[in-house]
């Protein structure tokens, strides 16, 4: 079972109240697992670190200095400090994957398209983390609560980024977790934008389990809503997925049209309920700031969007 936690101000989690998160993904094992490329073995003695992920990635890196140059066997071996035949084992395995592509004339190796392929779907999502960021900090401001961005990844959302509320009583996900799509306000933005045939295929996939007393189950409940939330741009999670917790979201556009992101500020219901029209408005003005800022241009006018308020205290009542 997942948890996430509605966080209280000091570090103990025994003042925190934990509340159910869907297994959607194994949950991580405990103790510190080292990045890539932290070397353990003797001195380390870390359970949980697999030796061979440090050796697969120490080849990656050994293409990082010019990644489009083929390198030999003789080269990638000197530069990873590993046996000629343990290296020669991985780049076969990584080329059978399609991560490495062997030129069968010279022998040497080079980095496979698929390598760049994943680099380029992951950058969009890094790109939006890092222009958003200012907008992002100024949105948990003026609201007073938490701030997600999440992004649809195989029918689930998945957080890219989250910006805490500094209230004594929040709550808030963890970057990198999954999400149920239907029963998040962040997830039915995007889910808004498909079409009848992909959302029912989500369905098939995943279901529309209950999850909270408002969550939607059914699915012409959830079309009708998605049908609302075309009409007007921003999206509610009315205690969907938690029970006291409500979430307003609005989507980002990239400069094609299409969303490929979502923006959302999340609080207990106690609060939130007393400024979700106000802070309706707010998501959507930074969610036009940022899809601008990646070169959507609703309407086809240039600066458009009206500015978001600058730095100061929440001037939501």
């Amino acid at each position: 079972m997942r948890y996430n936690v509605l966080r209280m101000p000091d570090n103990r989690d025994s003042g925190s109240i934990r509340l159910p998160l869907q297994s959607l993904k194994p949950a991580p094992a405990a103790g510190h697992t080292p990045r890539a490329g932290t070397r353990t073995g003797k001195r380390g003695r870390d359970k949980n670190f697999v030796a061979l992920t440090e050796k697969v990635f120490g080849i990656l890196e050994a293409f990082s200095e010019n990644p489009q140059a083929p390198l030999s066997l003789d080269e990638v071996t000197h530069a990873v400090g590993l046996a000629k035949t343990t290296v020669h084992r991985l780049l076969y395995s990584m080329s059978k994957i399609g991560y490495i592509a062997r030129n069968e004339q010279t022998g040497d190796y080079i980095l496979a398209p698929k390598f760049f392929d994943l680099g380029r779907a992951v950058l969009p999502y890094q790109r939006i983390s890092a222009l958003a960021k200012p907008l992002l900090e100024n949105l948990r401001l003026r609201c007073g609560e938490s701030v997600h961005v999440g992004v649809l990844d195989k029918g689930l959302i998945t957080y890219i980024a989250v910006i805490e509320s500094q209230n004594p009583y929040r709550c808030a996900a963890v970057p990198g977790e999954y999400n149920y799509a239907h029963s998040t306000a962040l997830g039915k933005c995007l889910l808004a934008a498909l079409s009848e045939d992909e959302i029912d295929a989500i369905i098939q996939q995943h279901g529309l389990p209950k999850l909270a007393r408002n969550t939607i189950t059914s699915g012409a409940a959830l079309l009708e809503e998605l049908r609302k939330i075309r009409e007007q741009g921003v999206a509610i999670n009315n205690e969907e997925n938690i029970d006291g917790v409500i979430c307003v979201a609005a989507p980002i556009y990239e400069n094609a049209g299409r969303p490929i992101a979502a923006i959302s500020v999340s609080g207990p219901a106690i609060r939130m309920e007393l400024i979700v029209d106000p802070v309706k408005e707010e998501v959507r003005r930074v969610a036009a700031r940022v899809s601008n800022m990646l070169g959507y241009n609703a309407g086809g006018s240039a600066g458009g969007v009206p500015p978001v308020a600058s730095g100061h205290a929440s001037t939501i009542p």
